[in-house]
């Protein structure tokens, strides 16, 4: 009996342990977030540890071709035993505080933070590049994203489109997880104005094609939230209320919804010169009505002007005949010099 018994746990042993290794997605506590294709997926990890306790950064990459990552998926999170609200300040600045934080607001598309920042959001247009070669006092996270690309043997010169989750407690444990697509696998024209990313919140109304796309990834980020905040059971969730998402539907659909969507369809691909061309001929198609209508009244004014002086003229020249006629009048005896006088003053003063 003991021997079976001994037998059925080395065998639940294995079980976990290779079942784990063959299944494809990722769980922290009670959120499941799904990886790749394994023939795909390149992955990376780097640990901090102290004597506080230790955080993990753990990176999971989509590789679609030779030349490119696709998705890229960074997981961060940590285990804080002291120290916690030493750890928290630090994080907190990281994440929000300073000038080159993660989160920030100018740069972002959506930016959702709670009071207390424990729970917070963001859809932004990032320099994935610049980042992984700026210099901060958290290597960790940098290091596992260059660490997925020299795995690959890909240049880290990526820009991509992201969403930020992230839950930081009063202790200072956190779980950040960043979604991040790499858009420059389907623009291939100049997605630069201005020195910014059309996709930028400056820029971004001025491309209708660009901003489909952000809200379809937003869309998507906005359920992967919804999910987030539920699966981590946090207490201080954040009221998610965007046009176009709707969080009864599944996260599958807002997938599909994105990645089935293309930034070059023909009927949205409509080519920036073209466009501008097309935004010109109205504008001096609507200055050239405008020069007509302004000639037409400036025409109309003038036969106005004319057939008022014609009728002023007109009325003088009747004004002369009938005082004419009041002569005669006048002379042939009708009336009396009174009356003639009486009779030109009311003609006079009409």
């Amino acid at each position: 009996m003991i021997k079976i018994f001994k037998f059925v746990v080395v065998l639940l042993f294995f079980s976990l342990i290779f079942g784990n290794a063959n299944s494809n997605n990722f769980k922290i506590k009670d959120l499941e977030i799904e990886l790749f294709d394994k023939n795909k997926l390149i992955s990376s990890s780097r640990i901090m540890t102290e004597d506080f306790g230790y955080l993990k950064v753990k990176v999971f990459a989509e590789k679609i071709d030779k030349e490119n990552f696709g998705s890229i998926i960074m997981v961060v999170y940590s285990k804080i035993d002291k120290y916690g609200q030493f750890i928290r300040t630090f994080l907190l600045d990281y994440l929000f505080n300073k000038d080159n934080s993660i989160f920030n607001k100018d740069d972002s598309y959506h930016y959702v933070v709670n009071k207390n920042r424990t729970n917070a959001f963001q859809v932004k247009e990032f320099d994935l590049q610049k980042f992984i070669k700026r210099s901060d006092d958290f290597n960790e996270v940098r290091s596992a994203l260059k660490g997925a690309y020299k795995k690959s043997s890909l240049k880290n010169n990526d820009r991509v489109i992201k969403s930020d989750h992230v839950y930081l407690t009063s202790n200072g444990n956190l779980v950040w997880v960043s979604h991040m697509f790499n858009y420059e696998t389907k623009i291939k024209e100049n997605h630069f104005q201005g020195g910014k990313s059309k996709f930028h919140p400056k820029n971004i109304n001025e491309f209708p094609k660009y901003k489909s796309y952000m809200d379809h990834w937003s869309n998507l980020a906005f359920k992967r939230h919804d999910e987030f905040q539920k699966a981590l059971k946090i207490k201080s969730q954040i009221d998610l209320i965007s046009d176009g998402f709707d969080k009864n539907e599944n996260l599958d659909y807002y997938e599909k919804n994105f990645y089935s969507s293309n930034i070059s369809d023909e009927k949205n691909n409509i080519n920036e010169d073209e466009r501008k061309a097309k935004e010109q001929k109205a504008k001096e198609e609507k200055e050239r009505k405008a020069k007509e209508q302004k000639a037409k009244e400036e025409k109309k004014r003038k036969v106005e002007d004319e057939t008022l002086k014609s009728k002023e003229e007109l009325s003088v020249d009747d004004l002369m005949s009938k005082i004419k006629e009041l002569n005669e009048m006048f002379k042939s005896g009708l009336i009396s010099k009174e009356e003639f006088e009486i009779l030109k003053g009311k003609l006079l003063k009409n």
